[in-house]
């Protein structure tokens, strides 16, 4: 109902702006709706707002119904009505004023477009193709108070360069087909502000001055004089002169035309866990004639991102001189690119809320710049690229040559460079931004990385990568790796393992395969008839890859084998949980505790473009895994981590100042009696690794070890908890494939679920925003993995609710309170 009165509110001052001039030189109008959709020659129509596709479009005006995504109902929707032609429709009040120019624009049109503005066409189908493309059209004389715009689109077909999913869900309905990002009105004088382009130069060993060049490109209709007038937001003020020619052209401006632009201690920008993503702001005017011709603002940050190969040639990022372990997690839209602003604000909190530092952008995702603008503010590090699915031919449709992937032909390639062109340009004020990766599994040819590399030194400064995997390019090595796994392994694996996935170097993409969501979810999900055993309809929400990881045998031979066969659907998913919590943190602690040999891991994947059982932190429905709270625990910024391989204990820090704490280990055996333990005080610096405890002398016997960080005036830090077996993984190392490693002995874990249920007893402190919960273990045996849930009213997990701890245990006698932020009324919790 909201959204209906936005919408009438917009309709009617559009009509109360008829007969006025559009707009002030140097602004803008978004034409985001209502945007009236119907299938040419066919019934079905609903009205949308801009940016959508046509299926997210009918999606929210309910055609489908409210569970197309659950059960098996997805397969049997009917694709057919897509292969139509689609046709978009809104009106806009205005016209220009003498001497203004209009412009309309596109940020995102998908795939072949028709358009036409009050019934001239302005753009063909025969040219006008192409998701990544921007466009802009003069408009100027065909604006006439009250305009109407139509847009006929029909969707990609095979060999075309299209938005990408691969193998992660099944392909969207209709090929992402629509207006899928932003339509805006623009008006100028005679000389428009194409771009507004912030390079600085931080002085990363004392980080007490900065300086910027700006590049400003300007177009002109016929050669024009005037002045750019910058105001930097906090710094000051300042008036250059330009000439410019015909066409457009790019003024270079530094401290040396402009003083302003040397910052002396400026405010610098880091990531959110060494410091505050301090931003600047930098508006542009362009006055022409005495008067105002256009305007444009940058924001952007003050920072120095560099990477460098070591002698391992491993890629290392740095940020204002330090090294980082970037830590991170891959991005996906929605599969009907559904995200709002506040789905996307949510996510980045997940992000920095398990302690991560970064996420993968594959595809170059995002209806509009929501995702990247909090990246910016929230200090979360974005690497971005093109996905695989251009390089595969099973995906793209154009066939693969060599390494190089599908584009090779001249169209192809022609088609790649302009989108590369304007997404760089898009993005390349973006603080965040950390680097572009040109290939995911493949490399670009030699050619065509040239074209993009030319670009690049026009357009961007930041590192380029050539691949996700160890490649060799023109530009040289890649420094990163994609050799698996994507399906499960043991948490002793990445301690193990020195060829593929290991904690060496970075890892751009990978996981444990499946993160089981919680059963609330399950139970959306899944119909009731259908739930256990996890059979056919559980597949189905697995991978839509045709090799692998498309069902549950291998979770559920997993979970057979360290945990012994489920009874019934509870105990399933609760064993599930363990599998993904251990198999997730250790993946993370491993390349914690193995820095600087390791310098970066990507989890693959951070979210789900449609329920689903695999590769996700948190699901579809916003709920977290228990792989969520596995991440959050390895990453602490102080943390006591075992390491599978040398049987020791390590403090592992990430805090930019020295720290010195107290660490204490506690070992029980599979009763849950002490069989010992210890403490010390020890001293960590950035990036600092020291072993604390030697746990060797418990080797051949299960045993759970409790582990501690507190400061010295008694405060706790961190802990962390591990269910030990008496015996190791065995791999069949030799038949690694790009997936996994073979396991032919699984580690005995019974143990942990052996005994009877401990006596937990819950209580509930409310306050302001935040809940504060206490468990209390009564008995005289361990209690794993205590799940708290925060439920609504309908008896449905509360999003968000952001915990302080979840899925820990609790030793004998042992209190813990932990906090739940949430916004939500009338909450209720429970202890699975």
């Amino acid at each position: 109902m909201k959204q209906i009165r936005i919408l009438l509110l917009v309709a009617a001052v559009l009509c109360a702006c008829t007969q006025q001039t559009l707009l002030e030189n140097g602004g803008s109008l978004a034409l985001d709706g209502p945007w009236h959709l119907s299938r040419a020659g066919g019934p079905e129509r609903c009205e949308a707002v801009v940016p959508a596709t046509v299926a997210g479009a009918l999606a929210e005006a309910g055609f489908f119904g409210e569970d197309l995504l659950e059960g098996r109902n997805y397969a049997a929707a009917d694709k057919s009505i897509f292969d139509d032609t689609w046709v978009w429709k809104t009106t806009f009040a205005g016209r220009p004023a003498p001497g203004q120019r209009c412009e309309l624009v596109f940020d995102g049109l998908n795939y072949y477009a028709d358009i036409f503005l009050n019934g001239r066409q302005i753009a063909s189908s025969d040219t006008t193709f192409g998701v990544f493309r921007r466009r802009a059209y003069d408009v100027t004389e065909l604006l006439k108070g009250r305009n109407k715009l139509e847009v006929r689109l029909r969707h990609a077909q095979p060999g075309d360069l299209n938005i990408g999913f691969v193998d992660w869900n099944p392909r969207p309905l209709d090929e992402s087909m629509g207006i899928v990002r932003p339509v805006t009105l623009r008006t100028t004088g005679t000389v428009s502000v194409e771009d507004v382009f912030v390079i600085p130069d931080l002085d990363a060993e004392t980080l007490a001055a900065a300086d910027l060049e700006v590049r400003v490109r300007l177009r002109a209709a016929a050669p024009a004089e005037g002045t750019l007038a910058l105001d930097l937001e906090g710094v000051g003020s300042c008036r250059v002169p330009f000439s410019v020619p015909t066409g457009e052209t790019t003024l270079r401006l530094t401290p040396e035309q402009a003083p302003l632009l040397h910052l002396d201690h400026p405010r610098v920008w880091w990531s959110w866990d060494l410091g505050k993503p301090e931003m600047y702001r930098l508006a542009v005017r362009a006055e022409a004639g005495g008067t105002l011709s256009d305007a444009r603002t940058a924001d952007f940050g003050v920072r120095r991102i560099e990477s460098r190969l070591t002698p391992e040639n491993y890629r290392q990022f740095t940020l204002n001189g330090r090294d980082i372990l970037l830590k991170g997690a891959g991005w996906t839209d929605d599969i009907f690119l559904r995200d709002t602003p506040e789905s996307i604000a949510r996510q980045v909190a997940y992000v920095k809320d398990m302690n991560l530092n970064c996420i993968r952008f594959e595809n170059i995702w995002g209806k509009d710049d929501s995702v990247y603008d909090l990246c910016d503010r929230e200090g979360v590090l974005a690497l971005v690229g093109w996905s695989c699915q251009w390089e595969w031919e099973s995906y793209c449709g154009l066939p693969e040559v060599g390494h190089f992937g599908c584009i090779n032909t001249p169209e192809a390639e022609d088609l790649a460079v302009a989108y590369f062109r304007d997404q760089v340009v898009r993005l390349h004020n973006h603080p965040a931004l950390i680097g572009w990766l040109t290939g995911s599994d493949r490399i670009p040819n030699p050619g065509l990385e040239a074209r993009y590399l030319e670009i690049y030194a026009a357009e961007e400064y930041r590192p380029y990568v050539c691949s996700a995997k160890n490649m060799e390019s023109i530009a040289g090595w890649s420094g990163t790796k994609m050799e698996g796994p994507y399906e499960y392994v043991a948490p002793d694996y990445w301690y193990l393992d020195r060829k593929a996935g290991g904690a060496f170097g970075f890892n751009t993409e990978t996981g444990i395969g499946a993160n089981l969501p919680q059963s609330e979810s399950l139970r959306r999900m899944i119909p009731e008839g259908e739930l256990w055993p996890a059979g056919e309809a559980w597949d189905y929400h697995c991978t839509a890859s045709s090799s692998a990881m498309n069902s549950m045998k291998m979770l559920s031979s997993v979970i057979a084998g360290q945990y012994g066969g489920a009874a019934d659907f509870a105990d399933f998913v609760r064993k599930a949980h363990a599998v993904d919590y251990d198999g997730t943190r250790a993946m993370f602690e491993a390349f914690r505790a193995r820095m600087p040999e390791a310098t970066g891991i990507v989890q693959w994947m951070l979210n789900s473009a449609w329920p689903s059982l695999y590769w996700q932190l948190y699901d579809w429905y916003g709920v977290p895994t228990a792989g969520y709270y596995g991440t959050k625990k390895a990453c602490e910024p102080l943390q006591l981590i075992f390491d599978y391989a040398d049987r020791r204990v390590h403090a592992v820090s990430e805090c930019p100042e020295r720290r010195v704490l107290n660490a204490a280990v506690l070992v029980y055996d599979e009763q849950s009696r002490l069989l010992g333990g210890d403490r010390r005080e020890i001293a960590l610096d950035y990036r600092g690794n020291v072993p604390v405890f030697d746990l060797k002398r418990y080797d051949g016997r299960p045993h759970f070890v409790a582990l501690s960080l507190t400061a010295p005036d008694g405060k706790p830090v961190s802990d962390n908890f591990y269910c030990i077996p008496a015996d190791g993984t065995e791999y069949n190392w030799r038949r690694s494939n790009w997936y996994l490693t073979p396991i032919t002995r699984q580690p005995d874990l019974r143990f942990a679920f052996a005994r009877e249920p401990a006596d937990v007893e819950l209580s509930v402190h409310p306050g302001a925003g935040e809940y504060a919960v206490t468990l209390t273990n009564r008995s005289q045996v361990i209690s794993y993995m205590n799940v708290l849930k925060a439920k609504d009213a309908d008896g449905r997990l509360v999003v968000p609710a952001f915990w302080s701890d979840n899925f820990f245990p609790l030793l004998p006698g042992q209190t813990k309170t932990v906090t739940c932020r949430t916004d939500a009324e009338n909450v209720r919790f429970e202890l699975e």
